[in-house]
């Protein structure tokens, strides 16, 4: 079976936030095996899938954790298909309510002020927006170029009726004169407690520690990279499509250093660096390969 393409949509995808693309994937796990069913199938679809995205771990977690429930009720007698839908059915649930709750503790610690400055697409920091908004909180929006997935988030709130304006990302040290706090997503928590965001991520968060201004992460702890990260760099014609030899690059993450983040808003509430870092560790050593 060529799981290339059927993965396709998963690799190529631009658009979708790490969120979108872990459920995603946890439902491709199950059409794969429901179409050829045997436990080398699922360990196969569980590697491709992992690699699908190097810069998304909540990805590779979540194809983890799906074929361990998998294989150990097919262990107890459970039909091999029967066995991966309960395990899309609940490690989806299970990471469904992390979310929910990291929205819920975003909305009670942003909610306390007026005005909000974020970078790039997270569906959870744009849940969160929504319902902020709704309570008259300002939303700043960059662009967040090449992909300009700020210009879609903007639209979402506008169109929600949230009070928002949109810059470009060279002028977001020159808002935060105007706002009170910095609000992120992000795609990977890595050992040490930095974290990989799109790009110009960390350009913000040094702006905001010049002027003062608390800068807050977003994430599920299903992101740790207990399997690795990669960094990845896209096609340079977003960047740069003339007729001139210009040499291009694209990188769309990077990584920002814990100690330039105010708080880390979780499922297990708002963590600071240190409190993190203990987190990060116990995740580490309990699903770290070979352990």
């Amino acid at each position: 079976m060529d799981y290339g393409e059927l993965i396709k949509e998963i690799v190529e995808d631009r658009v979708s936030g790490a969120s979108k693309l872990t459920i995603k994937a946890a439902y491709l796990i199950l059409k794969v095996v429901e179409a050829n069913p045997s436990v080398e199938t699922l360990r196969r679809i569980v590697q491709v899938v992992s690699r699908a995205r190097p810069s998304m771990p909540s990805i590779a977690n979540m194809a983890a954790l799906i074929a361990s429930l998998a294989e150990a009720e097919y262990a107890g007698g459970v039909d091999l298909v029967k066995a991966v839908e309960r395990a899309v059915r609940d490690a989806v649930n299970e990471y469904q309510e992390d979310v929910r709750t990291v929205i819920e503790r975003g909305v009670a610690t942003l909610s306390n002020y007026s005005s909000i400055l974020t970078h790039s697409y997270s569906s959870s920091v744009a849940a969160i927006l929504e319902k902020i908004g709704g309570m008259g909180v300002r939303v700043v929006v960059t662009e967040s170029r090449p992909g300009l997935e700020g210009v879609r988030l903007a639209e979402r709130l506008s169109n929600m009726g949230v009070d928002v304006y949109l810059v470009v990302d060279a002028a977001a040290a020159y808002v935060l004169e105007d706002v009170e706090a910095v609000a992120v997503g992000c795609d990977a928590l890595l050992e040490d407690a930095s974290f990989l965001n799109k790009v110009g991520t960390r350009m913000l968060a040094l702006a905001s520690r010049d002027a003062g201004k608390p800068f807050y992460v977003v994430s599920d702890l299903w992101k740790a990279a207990v399997y690795g990260v990669e960094v990845e760099e896209h096609d340079p014609r977003e960047v740069y499509s003339g007729k001139s030899p210009v040499k291009a690059l694209n990188p769309y993450f990077e990584v920002t250093p814990s100690n330039l983040v105010s708080g880390y808003i979780t499922e297990k509430g708002l963590l600071r660096e240190g409190e993190l870092r203990k987190v990060l560790k116990e995740i580490w050593i309990k699903f770290s390969p070979g352990t």
